[in-house]
């Protein structure tokens, strides 16, 4: 018991080993036995918890704190505070301090995150934060426990986070902060007054540098249990304990493994003696952690193109070699690995053939590994892979093994380099992980099936342990906690200022950077060892760089031995060879197949993928045999349209609402209206403004509506779902909001796009770019009617947005491609007195959406086109 406490950092006394946990069991008990003494007054009362064992900072008169909404308030309890231990030389532990979030929102729907951090001194979050009912209100509560490390001043912000949004990252809804965040507080060893906390005298900085003095290199810990034991604390570049740190001054100490992560300089990298190599497999994600330590290697003129380079987002291969030092990076998603002799078959993503029915990802995946130790002069040192496990508490995962064994039944019994895994939750997205309970669970599991692998070479990387204390600042910043999976972004982010990046970054991430530098301590070994080795002086010789990347994931492919396009000297933008180098290698799923049920849906960051895996039941048949002939069935079976103009035509839906709307006049909303129009005129398209009359023409207009009423809709967002039947009555084709605007959809590619009529949706469900034909149009209104709620129950938001949500989760029913293709940021750069447009930003994107909640965060970032604007200004 307590050591799984001590683990799980719940155990009474703070800061304290797992053996010194079972040492120290008298006076843990004596601790707890009080507080259990304290929970036996409980009153159930509007606070909860005991008032006699807590002190309350919040001032509950403060006008700035509506009670009647969700809110929080920071109390700490005082039942430890006195040395419960007839020994006076032990030292009574901190007292927790306790966030309590009140009047939440149903756990069902909406969580809660709580980050404390001071200001390049300490930042750490809880991803979800305990949830317990009072039955006297009716109401739910959520506490976060908290013991502090060292004195100092930090801020508390309390994030709302809708339930369900990690399932989906292209589902980027914001995530607003909680009254009264940002709350002071100062944590000190005075006593009493309102916003002092207090704190042991053994959690100091003293402390923690005698936790770093004692102990060893994390690459030298051997034993897989404790290895994967990755929690512990980000220190800022404002503490003391710089030795190690990375490029921003940040450090990670892990907690329970008694080891330190060492760091390379740029100069250690160009000063290596010996060939060596780093291979990261893995998605977007684990791509991060090879553009970190490409960007640690390359020198500011070299990497200054990174972002706009084929490295900077690469889809397949790529490979960076630097003097002795070679990175190399493979996409690699074992989620689309199939096992091993399943049935043929032509698998379809999207409208992109991924592979033909002769082809296998598993054993593509399989015939990579071989070519990395083809040759034992270059084999690689390091291998840092993705590995599918999603079956927490069920167990040994069948593909887990089926997979990994094979994988490593190709490496070379003589080999002695080190096998780092990982699970695609490494960064705590994953719903499984944010249950604390699961998530020991889960690390229990790993460990045996770690073990059960029975090889000295093998590691398993917690990256939930590391990067949890990071979330705020993971890709979209404090605006999108639990969105995203990505931490690193090119260095050009406001929120990553206080990060202490320097003006020689491209790459800012602090959890890629620090992995980066993990895969280098085990490839390099110990800095006391490589400083013995390393070159008297570095050699920045020249920079080689290889490539074979398609411009977007989708469709997935994985090649082993790839023609790789390869340059020596700085980066550069990607060209336009480079551009459409893979276009002609890319083959149209036949029709036959898109015909076919979706068999499942998969999210990316950068798109949604639909897969259809379709039997050919012919061998001799080939996919280009059998796309011909599907095209001429089709083509024999489509008579021209008569009438109809040589453009396309957008559509979109307006029907005034008497005084205006959303922030808008009335007057406001035609101006918009008449922007879209020339808009679009001017990239070549008819336009067409349908109407509620259009609407109406429907036969099931009534149905719909008496519904939507029923359910106490709003006439605006009734409005909206009037635009679906409109479009059936139209005939189909092309609809944008008038809110959106075009990029690269000019109406030649749109025509293009437009003759196949599956319902497309190019903004994943925000049904701001869609084209589909007249039955499509149809067929998916009434799925989305279907779908539609016969009560509506408290707090639920309804609208043709979350109904095509609902649509998009129910995989057996859609038969919808869905995409990633409307642009939903404004990226402007900032100069002294102008801004600058980042185009490279726009690259491949259809549209733009000008919502009201990109407009708001444009302004709120000082990023808006127009100059000394409000947030409401914006949006008008």
């Amino acid at each position: 018991l307590c050591k799984r406490a001590a683990s799980a950092q719940v155990f009474p006394l703070a800061n304290v080993t797992i053996d010194e946990a079972v040492a120290r069991r008298a006076e843990a008990a004596l601790l707890l036995m009080d507080d259990y003494r304290n929970c036996q007054d409980r009153h159930d009362d509007e606070h909860v918890l005991p008032k006699k064992s807590l002190r309350s900072f919040v001032n509950y008169n403060d006008t700035s704190v509506n009670k009647s909404d969700v809110y929080f308030r920071v109390i700490q309890s005082m039942s430890t505070k006195k040395n419960n231990s007839s020994n006076p030389n032990i030292t009574a532990p901190t007292p927790p301090i306790l966030v309590e979030v009140i009047n939440t929102r149903n756990p069902e729907n909406y969580e809660y995150t709580v980050t404390i951090s001071s200001n390049k001194i300490y930042t750490g979050t809880a991803l979800q934060v305990k949830s317990t009912k009072h039955n006297a209100t009716n109401s739910f509560r959520h506490i976060f426990r908290w013991i502090p490390s060292f004195p100092g001043e930090y801020k508390i912000f309390v994030h709302q986070v809708l339930n369900g949004v990690h399932k989906d990252p292209l589902n980027r809804q914001p995530t607003p902060l909680v009254s009264p965040s940002p709350l002071s507080i100062i944590v000190g060893q005075q006593k009493g007054g309102g916003n002092v906390f207090e704190i042991s005298s053994e959690a100091t900085m003293e402390r923690i540098e005698d936790r770093i003095r004692k102990s060893v290199p994390c690459q030298t810990v051997n034993r897989v249990d404790a290895y994967s034991k990755w929690s512990g604390d980000w220190v800022g570049p404002d503490t003391p304990f710089q030795d190690h740190s990375i490029r921003t001054g940040w450090r990670f100490l892990p907690r329970d493994m008694g080891c330190h992560i060492e760091s390379f300089s740029r100069r250690d990298l160009l000063s290596i003696s010996k060939k060596k190599s780093i291979w990261v497999l893995g998605t977007s994600v684990f791509r991060g952690v090879f553009l970190s330590l490409v960007d640690l290697i390359l020198s500011p003129d070299e990497k200054e193109e990174l972002s706009s380079s084929v490295i900077g987002k690469c889809w397949g291969r790529a490979l960076i070699k630097k003097g002795n030092l070679e990175l190399v990076y493979q996409d690699f998603r074992a989620q689309m690995f199939e096992p091993f002799g399943s049935p043929k078959v032509m698998e379809c993503h999207n409208e992109k053939i991924a592979k033909d029915a002769d082809d296998s990802f598993i054993q593509n995946a399989a015939d990579t590994w071989v070519e990395m130790f083809r040759d034992k002069d270059s084999w690689p040192d390091v291998i840092f892979m993705f590995v599918l496990y999603d079956n927490v508490g069920h167990g040994r995962d069948g593909l887990f093994f089926t997979h990994l064994e094979h994988f490593m039944s190709k490496i070379p019994p003589s080999w002695n380099g080190t096998l780092l895994l990982a699970d695609r939750f490494w960064s705590a997205i994953g719903v499984t992980h944010r249950s604390y309970h699961k998530y020991h669970l889960y690390l229990e599991e790993i460990n045996e099936m770690v073990h059960a692998l029975n090889d000295t070479r093998v590691r398993w990387l917690d990256g939930m342990g590391i990067s949890r204390e990071m979330v705020m600042y993971s890709e979209y910043g404090p605006d999108g906690i639990g969105a995203s999976q990505h931490f690193h972004g090119f260095c050009d982010v406001p929120y990553l200022e206080d990060m202490g990046q320097n003006n020689t970054m491209r790459v800012c991430g602090n959890v890629t950077e620090i992995l980066g530098q993990l895969l280098l301590s085990h490839a390099l070994g110990t800095k006391k060892q490589f400083d013995l080795e390393k070159l008297e002086e570095p050699k920045d010789e020249a920079l080689e760089y290889c490539h074979a990347c398609p411009l977007a994931l989708t469709p997935f492919k994985l090649v082993a031995y790839p023609e790789v396009t390869c340059s020596e000297g700085k980066l550069h933008p990607r060209n336009d060879d480079e551009v459409y180098s893979f276009k002609a290698k890319q083959k149209i799923c036949p029709q036959w197949c898109l015909e076919h049920e979706v068999d499942e849906v998969i999210p990316s960051q950068s798109d949604m993928i639909n897969i259809r895996r379709c039997k050919v039941d012919l061998a001799d048949v080939t996919t280009s045999s059998i796309e011909s002939a599907s095209a001429a069935k089709v083509k024999s079976q489509v008579t021209p349209a008569k009438d109809k103009p040589t453009k396309p035509i957008m559509h979109t839906f307006f029907e005034s609402v008497v005084g205006g709307c959303c922030g808008m006049s009335q007057e406001q909303h035609e101006q918009l209206l008449k922007a879209w129009k020339e808009s679009w005129e001017a990239r070549g398209w008819e336009t067409m403004i349908l109407t509620a009359q259009d609407a109406r023409k429907h036969k099931d207009f009534g149905t719909l509506e008496k519904k939507l009423i029923s359910l106490e809709i709003n006439e605006y967002n009734r409005r909206c779902y009037w635009r679906w039947l409109a479009m059936v009555e139209a005939g189909g084709g092309w609809i944008s909001d008038y809110d959106v605007f075009p990029l690269e959809l000019t109406a030649e590619l749109g025509a293009e796009m437009g003759k196949n009529g599956t319902f497309k949706a190019f903004d994943n469900h925000v049904p701001s770019l869609i084209h589909a034909s007249s039955n499509e149009w149809d067929r998916v209104i009434h799925l989305m009617m279907d779908l539609l709620p016969n009560k509506r129950a408290d707090d639920t938001v309804i609208s043709d947005m979350y109904s095509l949500l609902e649509v998009s989760k129910s995989s057996s029913k859609n038969s919808i491609v869905w995409s990633y293709r409307v642009k939903t940021s404004i990226n402007y750069t900032k100069g002294s007195d102008s801004l600058s447009l980042d185009c490279s930003k726009y690259s491949k994107q259809l549209a733009i959406h000008f919502s009201h909640h990109l407009c708001k965060r444009a302004a709120s970032a000082q990023v808006f086109p127009l100059a000394n604007v409000t947030i409401d200004e914006a949006v008008a």
